[in-house]
């Protein structure tokens, strides 16, 4: 067989296998139509929108009466339901709503191991004089932390399982360790098969 009949069986066999492939852009709010009993692009979207308006309406990190700004840093989200989840997608995603709720209003920190090293390495060739600026600013305190915990409940029959989640936030002052506010979302699903969502 020639390599032009080779190439052109190949070819052949590419176009039948992606005539069956269906790649469609849907709407993120809209229900997945792949389903199960975890949580879904549209309770993550609205769980972010949710969170912040409840917080922002809270007024709790209003600025204090000399206009001195809130600061919070986001720590961790705890997962012990069996939805496996990347929990760093809920996270970041209400830390972008609450920075389009507020705005500059209030201090967002990033606490995390990256953004230290980076700060760190920065301070060091400032220090040096290999790029321009000063360390005469110290690493901003926060007020606040806030931290979320995801739980969930399983049951099965035969082949519908049911599923509950449930998702909360608390907002713990630094200083006096009071609960200063808390909120939670929660979803339940029914499936006839077990889904195991990744």
């Amino acid at each position: 067989m020639s390599i032009r009949s080779l190439t052109s069986l190949f070819l052949g066999f590419v176009l039948v296998a992606c005539a069956g492939t269906r790649d469609t852009r849907v709407n993120p709010d809209a229900p997945d139509t792949v389903t199960g009993s975890g949580l879904q692009s549209q309770d993550i979207r609205t769980m972010a929108v949710d969170m912040a308006a409840k917080i922002k309406a809270s007024g709790v990190l209003a600025p204090t009466r000399e206009g001195e700004r809130a600061s919070f840093f986001i720590y961790q989200m705890e997962n012990s339901s069996s939805d496996v989840i990347d929990k760093a997608i809920i996270l970041t995603k209400l830390r972008t709503n609450l920075f389009e709720a507020f705005g500059r209003q209030i201090k967002i920190l990033d606490r995390s191991p990256s953004a230290g090293d980076l700060a760190a390495a920065e301070q060091r060739m400032k220090a040096r004089g290999e790029v321009s600026g000063t360390n005469d600013r110290k690493i901003a305190g926060s007020d606040f932390v806030l931290k979320g915990t995801i739980q969930g409940r399983d049951r099965q029959a035969g082949k519908l399982k049911s599923g509950y989640i449930l998702v909360t936030f608390e907002l713990t002052d630094l200083v006096t360790q009071e609960l200063v506010w808390t909120g939670d979302y929660d979803m339940k699903t029914e499936s006839e098969k077990s889904v195991i969502n990744r």
